[in-house]
């Protein structure tokens, strides 16, 4: 490597430090990063990709992904890297910033944007975007803020757009970290959220732990029955 290569590699790494160091956390690791991660992840995010990669089947190439909440971006490329088509949105500039980063590690096409999950931008999702949407603990914060019927309503338009989606979902008997008071907000069946969605297939893909106590968090498959 010659020395500007190594100034401009030295230059990133110390890119992505300031970006870590910016924000509360580091949710997940940095996907295919080549230079270490100083500070480690809360979660892993490797056996849900795994487990989702499992369910979609060995035939991804070229199916239009959406990553709702997409944080460091880890989910999103690594589906990317075994072929499919990419968009990760996230709220929060820090981490759309070290997403873009990431991506030039991993080839294939990807985007990544910084963007809230609203009835905007569902709305303005044409039907055949995308194959498949990720929603992975995301919802409850989006619950917490907004309540449960907007969240109902949210995704009831997402399945009218999107044929297959992946949800993980916080569970009402989780201890949140302090300053958070998701779980008083959300039901008591965490697939309530599903109720108004109407003929739909929900599939269990696994139990995942996280960050937040000993509590695992379902992770499911959900399509439109084609007899809806």
């Amino acid at each position: 490597m010659t020395e500007s290569g190594l100034q401009s590699q030295a230059e990133l790494v110390a890119q992505v430090e300031a970006l870590l160091r910016q924000g509360k956390n580091v949710y997940q690791p940095l996907y295919n990063y080549p230079h270490g991660q100083s500070i480690p992840p809360l979660r892993r995010c490797d056996d849900r990709c795994a487990a989702v990669h499992a369910a979609l089947g060995p035939d991804i190439t070229g199916k239009r992904l959406l990553d709702v909440g997409c944080s460091l971006g880890y989910n999103t490329l690594y589906f990317v890297d075994r072929g499919m088509v990419g968009h990760g949105i996230d709220i929060l500039e820090r981490n759309v910033a070290l997403c873009r980063m990431m991506q030039c590690f991993t080839p294939g096409e990807v985007r990544f944007e910084q963007a809230a999950l609203t009835h905007s931008l569902v709305d303005d999702i044409a039907p055949g975007t995308y194959d498949v949407a990720f929603f992975f603990s995301v919802l409850h914060h989006i619950i917490e803020t907004h309540g449960l019927t907007h969240v109902q309503e949210l995704m009831r338009t997402v399945l009218e757009k999107i044929p297959v989606i992946f949800v993980e979902l916080a569970l009402r008997s989780e201890t949140p970290p302090p300053g958070y008071t998701w779980d008083a907000h959300l039901p008591e069946n965490a697939l309530t959220l599903f109720e108004t969605c109407g003929a739909s297939e929900i599939t269990l893909i696994g139990h995942f732990p996280t960050h937040v106590g000993p509590v695992t968090r379902p992770l499911y498959r959900i399509t439109v029955r084609a007899d809806g």
